[in-house]
């Protein structure tokens, strides 16, 4: 299945309130609540063949991104909430993109304040200078996913998905920033494979989402 599909100008008005919700990380709520919340309403449940329609398309997509298999652990579980909306997929991605980024952020800055006796002034400074690239990045994700909320309100819709791919290209670059800064000074083992796993983690479903992106007919 082609995630490649055209919205009409009404759409917008349609996806602004999952977009807002993403940024709010409400996202965290698995889309099975959703369905088990409707048992008492049969006809708002989906039914078989729909969910596994839905599945698959979360499958196919997943299968031709950079890393398929984080990008199907992590999205398949949302699979009834995008419906095989590649509007959606992309958000959903972004939304997943920015909590990694923020928990990596949140992690690293805690990281900062309990080992601050313990670490050694360059590796320090190491952390500090990765804290950074990562406040960086969570901000330009969250501004993509603003962006995307007034992308089809747009009369120049080309400037606005330039600037959304500018940002998550932004974001992945400042991953890279971090770990190289790691690779260049002797840091705790145990901090710099902590930290690092975060990145990865963020840096690779970041990547993912760039590739909707990229893909996203608009």
């Amino acid at each position: 299945m082609d995630v490649n599909v055209v919205f009409p100008r009404s759409s917008a008005t349609m996806y602004y309130p999952v977009l807002l919700l993403l940024v709010l990380l409400s996202i965290s709520k698995s889309s099975s609540s959703v369905s088990s919340s409707s048992t008492n309403n049969y006809q708002n449940t989906p039914n078989n063949t729909q969910t596994y329609y839905y599945k698959s398309y979360i499958k196919s997509s997943c299968n031709t991104t950079t890393y398929p298999s984080i990008c199907y652990k992590n999205l398949n579980r949302y699979a009834l909430s995008i419906q095989a909306d590649p509007f959606l997929l992309c958000n959903t991605s972004l939304g997943l993109a920015f909590k990694a980024a923020r928990s990596a952020s949140t992690t690293v800055s805690k990281i900062l304040k309990n080992n601050s006796s313990s670490l050694t002034t360059p590796a320090k400074a190491v952390v500090r200078d990765c804290y950074g690239n990562l406040k960086d990045s969570v901000e330009q994700i969250k501004d993509s996913i603003s962006e995307m909320g007034n992308l089809y309100e747009s009369s120049d819709k080309d400037f606005k998905m330039s600037n959304i791919k500018t940002w998550v290209s932004a974001a992945i670059t400042n991953y890279n920033t971090c770990s190289d800064g790691f690779e260049e000074q002797s840091v705790d083992g145990d901090v710099r494979n902590k930290i690092n796993k975060l990145v990865l983690n963020a840096a690779r479903m970041t990547s993912n989402a760039l590739y909707f992106i990229n893909h996203l007919v608009y």
